[in-house]
């Protein structure tokens, strides 16, 4: 089960990258690895929500529920698969603000069967997880630099 730790540091303030961020539903706008995100339920403190991701190395789509919690006052999101491809799919994602700007800091453990070709996606499950948090992080850089 790999798991995967990235950051990223924006000269944003920490509030409008968080808002950014939480607005998942607008995430297929400027992140290319999600072709949709549905609020399926919204909790008392986040998101029960339905994801369809592109891998597109691997020319194939992975659908999964996931249950976000947000701590507003921590600025700290966690979240988790609940059904789908996805056999696990869990993590933290903070926020921190730093030297005028933000830090994001994501710390992920994912894993997946494919029946027939899952040992080949096991090696590469954490290499594409790594890409695909690198692709969210710079999405998010983007539309808070007003790139996107």
């Amino acid at each position: 089960m790999p798991h995967v730790e990235t950051e990223i540091f924006i000269p944003v303030p920490l509030e409008a990258v968080y808002a950014i961020a939480k607005d998942i539903e607008r995430f297929p706008e400027f992140f290319p690895d999600v072709e949709s995100v549905t609020i399926i339920e919204r909790t008392e403190n986040g998101y029960i929500s339905d994801w369809v991701g592109v891998v597109e190395k691997l020319n194939r789509k992975l659908k999964w529920r996931e249950v976000d919690e947000w701590d507003d006052a921590s600025h700290v999101c966690r979240f988790r698969t609940v059904s789908g491809d996805w056999d696990q799919y869990d993590g933290v994602w903070t926020f921190e603000a730093r030297d005028g700007g933000t830090r994001m800091h994501m710390a992920l453990d994912c894993d997946i069967n494919v029946p027939l070709i899952g040992p080949i996606i096991k090696t590469l499950i954490g290499k594409l997880a790594r890409v695909n948090i690198e692709h969210m992080f710079e999405g998010i850089r983007k539309r808070a630099m007003g790139e996107a």
